[in-house]
C-alpha cells in the first residue's frame, strides 16, 4: 500500500537506462518502496575516432558558446580531450539539465547557464542569452544522430554552429522473450524510457506483443518530444520527467500512480 515514504511500494519498474547508468535512477525507485528490474536498450560507446571532434574543441578562442547536451557529451568530451578543456574566459558553457551540469562541475568546468523550466532545446532557446545571437559561433558537444532543432534554430537566429559528435548509440543485446514473459506474469507495472532510440529499441524488442504492452503499460519519459512519440505508438499513460535526472524520472513515475492509473491493476496478467 502506498504511503507518503513508500509511494511506489508494490510496484515494479523496468529501467532501460544505458549499462552503467540505471543504478541511480534504481537506487531511488526502490527507496520509494518499489522493485527496479535493469534492462539496458541502448549501450553508449566511444567512437573510434574522435579526433574531429577533439579538434572543434580545441579551438578555445573562437567558441562563444559550448553546449552540452547530456553527461555523456560531457563524459566523452573528456575522453576526447585526454581529460581537459583549455577553455577561453570569453567562451561560456551551457548544460542541458542538472546531471550535465553536475558532470562539468566535478570535472572543474563551470556552467554559465542550466535552461528552465525544463532542460531541453526548448527552454535553452527561450533563455534571454540565445534570443540574439547573430554572429556568434555556438559548439553543440552531443552524440551522433541527435535531434536538429536546436542547431537549426540558432542559425535561423544568426549564429554559425557545428556538432562534436564525442560518443554514439547502439542497440543492446536484450531478451526479448524473458521481458515479455516477466510482463505477461505482471512483473513489469511500469517502464522509463530516457531517450527515442531506447524507445525504438523497446517497440523492437516487444514485436508482435508492442500494441498490447504499450496498452496496458504506462511509460515515464524524459521530454514531450518522446512522449509524443510514444502516443502515437499506443501508449496511451505516458508522465513526462519534469527535469532530466533521475529524480524527475522516479517522479514521473510516482505521478502515474498517484493519478488514479495504477499500472498494478492493468500492465499484464493481474497479480
Amino acid at each position: 500500500m502506498e504511503s507518503a515514504n513508500f509511494p511506489l511500494a508494490g510496484l515494479t519498474v523496468l529501467v532501460t537506462r544505458p549499462a552503467g547508468q540505471g543504478a541511480g535512477l534504481s537506487a531511488m525507485i526502490e527507496s520509494a518502496g518499489g522493485r527496479a528490474l535493469q534492462l539496458p536498450l541502448m549501450d553508449i560507446r566511444p567512437l573510434e575516432d574522435n579526433q574531429a571532434a577533439a579538434d572543434l574543441m580545441d579551438r578555445p578562442d573562437y567558441w562563444d558558446w559550448l553546449i552540452f547536451v547530456s553527461a555523456n557529451a560531457v563524459r566523452f568530451a573528456l575522453a576526447a580531450k585526454n581529460g581537459t578543456f583549455h577553455l577561453s574566459p570569453r567562451t561560456r558553457i551551457a548544460a542541458l539539465g542538472g546531471a550535465t551540469a553536475k558532470a562539468l562541475a566535478d570535472a572543474g568546468i563551470r556552467v554559465d547557464l542550466i535552461p528552465e523550466p525544463k532542460s531541453n532545446s526548448e527552454s535553452l532557446l527561450g533563455a534571454p542569452e540565445f534570443a540574439e545571437v547573430a554572429g556568434q559561433h555556438i559548439l553543440i558537444v552531443r552524440g551522433v544522430g541527435g535531434r536538429e532543432h536546436l542547431a537549426d534554430v540558432l542559425r535561423e537566429r544568426g549564429a554559425e554552429t557545428a556538432y562534436a559528435e564525442v560518443y554514439r548509440r547502439v542497440k543492446a543485446q536484450a531478451d526479448g522473450a524473458a521481458c515479455i514473459e516477466l510482463w505477461r506474469r505482471g512483473d513489469i507495472d511500469a517502464v522509463v524510457v530516457t531517450s527515442g532510440e531506447a524507445l525504438d529499441a523497446l517497440v523492437e524488442l516487444l514485436g508482435e506483443a508492442r500494441a498490447e504492452f504499450a496498452y496496458r503499460t504506462p511509460l515515464a519519459v524524459i521530454g514531450e518530444r518522446i512522449a509524443a512519440i510514444a502516443r502515437e505508438r499506443g501508449w496511451r499513460r505516458v508522465a513526462v520527467a519534469q527535469e532530466a535526472s533521475n529524480q524527475g524520472l522516479c517522479n514521473a513515475v510516482v505521478q502515474l500512480y498517484r493519478e488514479g492509473n495504477d499500472p498494478r491493476s492493468s500492465s499484464g496478467v493481474p497479480r
